[in-house]
């Protein structure tokens, strides 16, 4: 598998949304930027929506408990355990607060741990600084699924410096490192928890503060047909056969990044999510159709 495949992250499940529209007059004021810089395209996007809008199901309380997390941290590009990484977890979801549980790998990447099921948290891994070997990789809004055992086994991600200059450089760009960069999927309403991945064609990200202010510096790029990000005028909206997208060069702070499509009339809000950004960082974030928050239930967590 190439380096940039495991961008296609193992997708979670789809939740209720808005029917927010926008058209091509909207604009931001302040940056000198506006929706238009990133949502421009007039092809009607494509994939199942049959969701946005709907309701799927209530989280059942009784699934909400701790259980034992074994894990692993592994390399984002190929797989491989990351020996001696730290791992730290937000059990708030939040990055910015304080961390709930610390945990150090072993040799083989290996980790135990307590952590929530059924409930959104965050984690991050890290290894020294003077190892050159990885950048600070952040994942926010992850759900465990319930375990009856109470044992659950799951992978973190681990974003090696490498990787993480492949993508600017592909592209053409310099990645300033007093920024961020955030990598995710498109996906659609036919993605559920246990069934196979699909994604939005031609949707577009729009990242903004809130309030419809997007950073100056941060650009949108999409992925060919080689799953390689390219320029905008090769490929200026998600291609309907891997749903990539990568943003570069994203400010420090607390950004939305919404997902939009053209349905040959007008701009449809398909998803969004909302991220905390912390400088020389990866951050690894799905959208997913309808969910305007970015939390999707594994069926296990849901009431019967």
């Amino acid at each position: 598998m190439s380096v940039l495949a495991y961008l296609l992250l193992a997708p979670l499940a789809c939740d209720g949304g808005s029917d927010d529209s926008k058209d091509t007059e909207d604009t931001a004021s302040g940056s000198g930027r506006d929706f238009s810089d990133f949502v421009s395209t007039t092809t009607a996007y494509v994939g199942d929506q049959t969701c946005i809008g709907g309701s799927f199901g209530d989280v059942d309380p009784s699934k909400q408990v701790d259980v034992t997390l074994n894990g692993e941290v592994r390399n984002f590009e190929d797989d491989e355990p990351v020996p001696d990484a730290t791992v730290k977890f937000w059990f708030s979801d939040d990055i910015s607060a304080s961390i709930d549980v610390e945990e150090t790998a072993d040799a083989n990447g290996a980790f135990s741990t307590t952590v929530p099921v059924c409930e959104p948290i965050g984690y991050g891994t890290f290894t020294p600084p003077e190892w050159e070997e990885t950048v600070d990789t952040y994942e926010v809004h992850q759900i465990f699924g319930y375990e009856e055992d109470g044992v659950a086994s799951e992978w973190v991600n681990s974003v090696s410096r490498a990787t993480a200059n492949i993508i600017p450089a592909v592209i053409g760009v310099e990645w300033d490192e007093t920024t961020a960069i955030i990598a995710g999927t498109a996906y659609d309403c036919a993605t559920g928890t246990d069934g196979e991945s699909e994604f939005f064609g031609h949707a577009q990200i729009f990242v903004h503060d809130g309030n419809g202010t997007p950073p100056d510096a941060t650009t949108v790029y999409y992925f060919s047909d080689l799953d390689l990000p390219v320029a905008n005028e090769t490929q200026a909206d998600v291609n309907p056969g891997n749903g990539l997208w990568v943003a570069v060069n994203v400010p420090t702070g607390t950004w939305t990044v919404e997902m939009w499509g053209y349905d040959g009339a007008e701009y449809v809000n398909l998803g969004s999510t909302i991220l905390t950004i912390k400088p020389g960082s990866v951050n690894i974030s799905n959208i997913f159709a309808g969910r305007t928050d970015g939390l999707g239930y594994p069926d296990s967590c849901l009431a019967e």
